[in-house]
């Protein structure tokens, strides 16, 4: 009976995609647990539940390109990228954790709700749907606190939205198409272990990113300048103000090494 129980539950659970993988090994093995095992203790430490730990939104960067991380910040609803100068493309997301507090000093009982971030799932798909490439899993980082009261507990993590592959691909159909926006979506999966040794992971969380190719004005200086010298003409350029990533803006070649034109080759 036990194994036609397991069996039928595996049969069941068939299906999720690579974005499930690793929760759906979990479920099977809470399913062994659970039929093995009398009485519903084990059931809470093997709960699947996508709303303990999830992706609130993208941070904005501040004028310096820094950024604020909480939830009364600054965020963003869309980024824009120049595959001409940019070999990827990542951005700062905020976590949040909804598991209760666990942790008693009188009883001198640690918090074991927090939660160590330790990777994330991306996939890129066209507005349609369609993959624009494989999926990837990328390493994160971060600590989540959990939350307080009705309050969860909140932390930044920086994550890979467009990997190198993938900009090389929406940079040469932008080019093809005459530099115009290649419209995608980037749908992420966060994934974390509480203290406690639970797994946990964000339901699934989508961002749109707008790629084009040459788009975004290049300043070239004379050349040695460009290259690095350090000529005094060379040092006495006016600065040009930096685009923080997400947003498109003027470019320098100093930031290149190189001319605009020449980077610009390489890239295509």
């Amino acid at each position: 009976m036990l194994i036609s129980a397991v069996e039928a539950f595996a049969m069941t659970d068939e299906g999720q995609g690579s974005v499930a993988a690793t929760s759906g090994l979990a479920r099977r093995l809470c399913a062994l647990a659970l039929l093995a095992a009398s009485g519903g203790l084990l059931a809470s430490a093997c709960a699947s539940n996508e709303s303990s730990l999830f992706i609130r939104m993208r941070m904005a960067p501040t004028e310096d390109c820094t950024v604020a991380c909480g939830p009364g910040e600054e965020f963003m609803t869309e980024d824009s990228v120049d595959a001409a100068f940019n070999l990827s493309h990542s951005a700062t997301l905020l976590v949040g954790n909804q598991i209760v507090q666990r942790g008693d000093s009188d009883v001198l009982r640690t918090e074991t709700s927090r939660v160590q971030l330790y990777e994330a799932e991306v996939r890129v798909a066209d507005l349609a749907g369609n993959p624009v490439t494989e999926g990837y899993v990328v390493p994160i980082t971060g600590l989540v606190d959990p939350g307080t009261g009705d309050d969860p507990g909140y932390n930044c993590t920086q994550v890979l939205l467009i990997d190198g592959a993938t900009m090389d691909s929406l940079g040469r159909r932008s080019a093809e198409l005459g530099r115009r926006d290649i419209e995608v979506v980037a749908t992420v999966v966060v994934r974390g272990r509480t203290l406690g040794g639970q797994e946990v992971e964000t339901a699934e969380w989508s961002y749109p990113v707008r790629v084009c190719f040459d788009c975004s004005p290049c300043v070239t200086h004379p050349e040695n300048c460009c290259t690095g010298s350090t000529e005094k003409v060379c040092q006495e350029l006016d600065e040009i103000e930096r685009t923080c990533s997400g947003r498109r803006g003027p470019i320098d070649c100093r930031d290149l090494g190189t001319t605009c034109e020449d980077y610009k080759a390489r890239r295509l």
